[in-house]
């Protein structure tokens, strides 16, 4: 039986609701325009066309008309409801510094378990307004949840964000589960980076300790197969439920990666119909070496218009700005983290080929005299990992010396590494 649901005064069918359509098609196509809170600079709220299910928006400083900016969507906990005016720790680690626009939802029940369906569909239509009222670089995105909020995270997952989707289907590059009620399979989700945590003290509480430990084994397994390698599982000795710094921190740093190796950062609309339309779509798709060459090429030309060449210089600013970010993280995953470093160091080049800085970029090569396997740790997470927690939160018998072997294969300060110094401090079974 058909489903028919309103979403902002249009009728539609639930069986073919489909994120893909509503992020693909035009706003208006939806009948979702650009509502009386389009530039609005602070954090408020939204109801949706369901009501009891809301959300808040928070705009980072960052952002403006001439710096367009991605998204954050955050599924709160069981109850978590008050908590979704707080966007003080997506601040400080994504927002502001990233140039993302926070979305928390806000479920008034408490329970992700009931109607999650509806949940994400209030999700879904948290981000097309959101696009209506604001710039956004579609695919530049951070989709997370805590705890209870892991239900309606996997199931948006599963409906709308499988492989294949493209970054204007399923806008978001990094995924992070902070403790989250994951119960069931993420595999061959579409590719992105992804931060998983959990605290040693939560371990039998709803099966969080399985679920994290489930997910990110499946994870490894798809990187050590050839997907994104940029996963990290945050194992805390002594936490308990809940996000720390530290999870942000490290779940920030890794989106920063993924965003650099594969998506767009200038808005195209922008420059449609001008003579930067094709320079801009060139430098989206991460040609930065050839699209930075066009443009020299264009400035140099005694014609602009005025308005053209002030948006030519931005566009130059930007371009400038995106190579000192992917050869500040290439320097920095040369030096540490051989793993990354190989999967991350050729997207860059590619990017980077043909620009001025590119002779700079191929001189950032690892230490001289250290050898490291990273691929035999990565292999070692993807098969043994489930199995070094079989017993809980303690180090199954042999795990320790695996362990040891990882910070010298991947290197100390890889993300292996750290990993594995994290999981060293668990105590042995």
């Amino acid at each position: 039986m058909k489903k028919w649901i309103v979403w902002r005064g249009v009728v539609v069918v639930e069986m073919f609701l489909s994120l893909s359509v509503v992020l693909a098609l035009s706003c208006h196509a939806w009948g979702v325009g650009p509502s009386e809170n389009k530039g609005r600079r602070d954090t408020y709220s939204v109801s949706t066309s369901k009501p009891g299910y809301n959300y808040y928006v928070y705009v980072p400083k960052s952002y403006s008309d001439d710096d367009p900016a991605g998204i954050h969507l955050y599924f709160p906990g069981q109850g978590g409801f008050r908590s979704a005016p707080d966007f003080g720790t997506w601040a400080k680690y994504f927002l502001e510094p990233y140039n993302l626009i926070g979305i928390n939802m806000q479920y008034m029940d408490g329970d992700n378990l009931k109607d999650t369906g509806g949940k994400v569909a209030a999700a879904v239509e948290a981000i097309a307004q959101v696009n209506a009222d604001y710039k956004i670089i579609r695919g530049r995105g951070v989709i997370c949840s805590f705890s209870g909020g892991g239900f309606p995270h996997t199931l948006m997952g599963r409906k709308y964000g499988m492989a294949g989707a493209s970054p204007g289907e399923w806008p978001f590059s990094h995924a992070a589960a902070y403790d989250s009620n994951m119960n069931s399979s993420i595999k061959g989700w579409a590719a992105m980076s992804w931060f998983v945590g959990l605290g040693s003290k939560e371990w039998g509480f709803v099966r969080i300790g399985p679920a994290m430990t489930d997910r990110a084994h499946e994870l490894f397994e798809e990187a050590a197969a050839g997907r994104c390698q940029d996963v990290y599982l945050k194992f805390t000795l002594d936490k308990g439920h809940g996000m720390s710094d530290e999870d942000c921190a490290e779940s920030a740093k890794i989106f920063h990666r993924s965003d650099l190796a594969s998506r767009a950062f200038l808005y195209e609309p922008d420059f449609a119909g001008t003579a930067l339309e094709f320079i801009v779509k060139k430098a989206n798709r991460l040609e930065l070496g050839a699209a930075a060459t066009d443009l020299k090429n264009l400035l140099a030309g005694t014609s602009l218009k005025p308005e053209i060449r002030k948006k030519a210089e931005t566009v130059q600013d930007r371009i400038d700005k995106r190579v000192d970010a992917v050869i500040e993280v290439s320097k920095d995953l040369a030096q540490n983290d051989p793993l990354l470093w190989g999967f991350y160091g050729g997207v860059f080049a590619k990017q980077l080929r043909g620009h001025s800085r590119f002779d700079e970029f191929k001189k950032i090569e690892p230490p001289k005299g250290k050898r490291h396997d990273p691929n035999w740790a990565l292999s070692l997470f993807a098969s043994d990992l489930k199995t070094f927690f079989a017993n809980g939160p303690v180090l199954s018998p042999g795990t320790r010396e695996l362990l040891e072997k990882v910070k010298v294969t991947a290197g100390e300060q890889s993300s292996l590494g750290r990993m594995a110094t994290e999981f060293l401090m668990l105590p042995d079974k």
